[in-house]
């Protein structure tokens, strides 16, 4: 008997030490996979360029007092905006696919600074209720401020977003208003950007390119 129980001993002895090892392999593989997530999750957010503060683009609306400072992050495959308006009111930008010179359907950026917010809409009719909110909101790096009488807005936007793919070949906009809140604008028109040109390189900084101004229209 006593030959038995210590053979009994033994066997569970090394059935319990085999379990531990597979253990202990077992929590050393978890954490080291978890250690290969956590440095590729750091990895892609240090490769995430921020826009500088000098933009290489400007294009402006004639006589509407309102200007949009741009450029290509090329690694990011991003655009950088600024709107810089001469006024204290919300402003805004948008897109539409090549060679659709109109408001309807256009997938927007507006900032409210009464809301201290800078959002994507898409513009479904010509009014405030058709301003609409986008499932989707993918800008980062935004900020809305007023100072003296001033108001900038700054994003960071993927080329390819919501649906469009930006490029030289899209129609743009830019609109201002009357006052903080949002409501009829008190300037609206198509601009250009030439996205080949204005390219912002991690490498060799942003590049000059001679202003372009596009016309108001009523």
């Amino acid at each position: 008997l006593s030959i038995s129980f210590c053979f009994v001993r033994s066997f569970f002895s090394a059935v319990h030490a085999l379990l531990s090892s597979r253990l202990l392999h077992i929590t050393c593989t978890m954490k080291t996979i978890s250690a290969a997530l956590f440095f590729a999750l750091v990895g892609t957010a240090a490769a995430a360029e921020s826009c500088p503060d000098e933009l290489p683009g400007k294009v402006e609306l004639n006589g509407a007092g309102l200007a949009f400072h741009y450029g290509i992050l090329e690694n990011d495959q991003a655009l950088c905006g600024k709107l810089v308006s001469d006024t204290e009111a919300w402003i805004g930008f948008a897109a539409q696919p090549e060679g659709k010179r109109q408001m309807i359907g256009a997938n927007s950026v507006i900032a409210l600074p009464s809301e201290d917010t800078v959002q994507q809409y898409t513009l479904t009719a010509k009014s405030v209720a058709g301003i609409v909110p986008t499932d989707s909101q993918t800008l980062t790096d935004t900020t809305v401020t007023q100072e003296d009488g001033t108001t900038v807005a700054t994003f960071k936007q993927p080329l390819s977003d919501n649906g469009l793919t930006l490029t030289s070949n899209n129609v743009y906009l830019m609109a201002k208003g009357t006052s903080n809140n949002l409501g009829y604008h008190a300037g609206r028109g198509f601009v250009s950007l030439d996205f080949e040109t204005n390219v912002i390189s991690s490498s060799t900084g942003s590049t000059e390119a001679p202003m372009t101004t596009g016309a108001t229209e009523s």
